[in-house]
């Protein structure tokens, strides 16, 4: 006889074993996800769950990082061969950690995977839209052009441009510039989707 039990479903959930914890990771497209590892998993576990969750093969290039708790917080490196609890315990203000890239290739060609290629993609555009990859107005319309392809996809008649008003092309520090370039955005970016 089969028992009715109903069980609430619930997006949050508590690790009561004092042999476990939770970690949140923000990845590169903003997304948050969480994970379940032991006191004694190092970061390199955490690394490869976060891969297995992003069907990514090529970790070598990539890190998780956190905030430290200096007064002015600074970006720390997980070391990935140490328990990732001790290190957030001893370094870090709360359980989150960030996926990004930790070193770059020379050229992109020697990525395998598209998936790789993606998160570098991410990584970059997110490095020039916080203004800490610095780049000319001409580059700037070039890159912005990419985005939107990678983005958007291939150019096919748009009826407006309207879908463009919430995406965010440029720095937030390049706010005077972007007035001008946005009067010539989608010329340009009619020319480089075209090309």
């Amino acid at each position: 006889m089969p028992f009715r039990l109903k069980l609430r479903r619930t997006r949050r959930y508590n690790v009561l074993s004092k042999n476990y914890f939770v970690t949140r990771i923000r990845l590169l497209d903003s997304n948050v996800i969480e994970c379940t590892l032991s006191v004694e998993s190092t970061g390199q576990e955490c690394l490869e769950a976060v891969a297995q969750r992003l069907e990514l093969r090529e970790t070598h290039y990539f890190g998780l990082w956190f905030q430290g708790k200096t007064q002015a917080p600074a970006q720390r490196w997980v070391e990935l061969e140490k328990p990732l609890k001790k290190q957030l315990d001893k370094f870090g203000n709360e359980p989150l950690l960030f996926f990004g890239v930790m070193f770059y290739v020379p050229s992109v060609s020697r990525l395998e995977q598209e998936v790789t290629r993606y998160q570098y993609y991410l990584q970059v555009k997110k490095e020039v839209l916080d203004g800490r990859l610095h780049c000319t107005v001409e580059q700037g319309i070039r890159l912005a052009g990419l985005a939107v392809q990678a983005d958007f996809g291939d150019f096919t008649q748009f009826m407006s441009q309207d879908f463009l008003r919430e995406y965010v092309l440029f720095p937030y520090t390049q706010t005077i510039i972007n007035i001008y370039i946005l009067c010539n955005m989608y010329e340009c970016l009619m020319l480089i989707w075209c090309s």
